[in-house]
C-alpha cells in the first residue's frame, strides 16, 4: 500500500543558521559578497555574527577591542543580509569568556571589579586547560553595576544590526559562585546562572527581542558523561528549570550526536542542533531533528514538541576570512585542517538539507485518531 501521509519535508526547517566571526574592517566587502552569493545558495536563512567587543560602541567606547568595526562597516553587513533575505543575529559572551589565554577581554580590563575571581589568574606561560583547570574569566552575576553596562552593549548591537534576536553566549562558565567572591560565595551555582540569564532575557524581552544561548551549562555532565566542556560539572545544569522557556537553546555537539536536542524540547525550549567540524556528527544531529519533528507530529498530543525542533546551526570558530577562503578554495593547500573541516561540515550539512528535499512519507497507524495532521 502506498504511503498516505506526509509529515515533514527535509528542507522544512524554520531556522538554518551559520555562525561566523566578525570580519576585519578591510574584509567587510568580501564578507558581504559571501552573504549575498553563497549563503542563499546554501540555504542559510540566519547569520549569527560573533562580535564580542569588536564593535566601536558609542555607549562605552572604552570597550571597543582591537580591529573593532565601525557603524558604517556593520551597516554594510546589515544591507547584505537584507538583500539576501537572511536574518542577522549579533552575538556576545555575557558571562564566561571574559579572557582569552593570558589576555583579559575589554570589560574586565576596564572594570576589574566585575571579575568573579580576581584572585584566580591563568597560568603563565599559558597551557591548554584540562577538564577542570583554569579556562577563562567570568563576570560576577551579582555585581549590581555590571548590568547597566551589559544592557547598553546589547541594546547598541541590536540597534545597529537591526536584529530581532540576540545571542548572549553563556557557555563554558566554569567560574561561577566562586568561594572568594564577596557576593556569590556559598550561593547555589544553578540559581546564579539562572539569575544572570533571566535578567538578560528580561531586558531583551522588554525590547521585543528573543534570547539565544548555548546549551552546555544546562546539561548534567556527570549523568550524561558529557563532562565539563559540552556539559556542566559544577551544578549549573539545574538552572534549566529556573530560566524562561522562550530562550532558544543552541545545543552544540562537535564530536558526535547525543540525543540532547530532545531533552531541551521536552523541557519546553526551542532547539537548534549545533555542529562545527565533524560532518558525521552534523548529519547525525540533523537526522535527530527530522525524526523528532516527524514522529512528534504522528502523536496527536505532541505537535508542540515537534515545533520546538527549530533547525540547525553550523558554527565556525576561525577567522571569517579563513572560513570564506576555505569555502571557495578548499584544495588550495593554504588552509588549516580546522578551516577545511569546518567549511566541509557546513557544506555537507546544508547539502543534505537541499538534496533530501523530497517528502518523508509514513503511513499513519490505523488506531491513531489524530494522525491526519500534516
Amino acid at each position: 500500500m502506498e504511503p498516505t501521509h506526509t509529515y515533514e519535508r527535509w528542507n522544512d526547517l524554520p531556522i538554518r543558521a551559520l555562525l561566523l566571526s566578525v570580519p576585519a574592517s578591510e574584509d567587510v566587502p568580501m564578507f558581504c559578497n559571501f552573504i549575498r552569493e553563497a549563503l542563499p545558495r546554501e540555504g542559510v536563512n540566519t547569520l549569527v555574527v560573533r562580535f564580542r567587543y569588536q564593535y566601536q560602541f558609542k555607549c562605552h567606547p572604552e570597550l571597543a577591542d582591537r580591529g573593532a568595526l565601525s557603524e558604517a562597516d556593520v551597516k554594510q553587513i546589515v544591507l547584505a543580509c537584507r538583500e539576501a533575505g537572511i536574518a542577522l543575529v549579533p552575538k556576545m559572551n555575557l558571562l564566561g569568556h571574559q579572557s582569552e589565554e593570558l589576555e583579559l577581554m575589554p570589560l574586565l580590563a576596564h572594570y576589574p571589579q566585575f571579575d568573579e575571581s580576581p584572585h584566580l589568574n591563568p597560568p603563565d606561560p599559558w597551557v591548554s586547560p584540562g577538564q577542570f583547570d583554569f579556562y577563562c574569566k567570568s563576570l560576577c552575576p551579582l555585581h549590581p553595576d555590571v548590568y547597566p553596562i551589559l544592557f547598553a552593549l546589547m541594546d547598541e548591537l541590536i540597534e545597529v544590526c537591526e536584529a530581532d534576536s540576540f545571542h548572549a553566549g553563556m557557555d563554558e562558565a566554569w567560574i561561577i559562585g566562586d568561594d572568594h567572591c564577596p557576593r556569590c560565595a556559598g550561593r547555589d551555582k544553578a540559581e546564579l546562572f539562572a539569575y544572570i540569564t533571566t535578567r538578560l532575557h528580561n531586558h531583551l524581552a522588554e525590547k521585543g527581542r528573543r534570547m539565544w544561548i548555548w546549551s552546555d551549562r544546562l546539561i548534567d555532565g556527570k549523568t550524561t558523561n558529557l563532562l565539563g566542556w559540552q556539559a556542566s560539572m559544577n551544578g549549573t545544569h539545574r538552572a534549566i528549570d529556573l530560566i524562561p522557556q522562550d530562550i532558544i537553546i543552541c545545543d552544540w555537539k562537535y564530536e558526535d550526536a547525543p540525543p540532547t536536542p530532545a531533552y531541551f524540547a521536552v523541557k519546553g525550549f526551542d532547539v537548534l542542533a549545533s555542529s562545527c567540524y565533524n560532518p558525521e556528527a552534523a548529519i547525525g544531529q540533523l537526522e535527530q531533528i527530522y525524526l523528532i519533528r516527524k514522529n512528534a507530529k504522528r502523536a496527536f498530543f505532541s505537535t508542540t514538541l515537534s515545533s520546538r525542533m527549530k533547525g540547525v546551526f553550523a558554527t565556525s570558530w576561525i577567522d571569517a576570512k579563513a572560513f570564506i577562503d576555505a569555502y571557495y578554495e578548499p584544495d588550495s593547500g593554504l588552509h588549516t585542517d580546522l578551516a577545511i573541516n569546518t567549511t566541509r561540515t557546513f557544506k555537507e550539512l546544508f547539502a543534505e538539507i537541499r538534496v533530501n528535499g523530497d517528502p518523508i512519507d509514513q503511513k499513519a497507524p490505523n488506531n491513531c485518531p489524530g494522525c491526519d495532521l500534516q
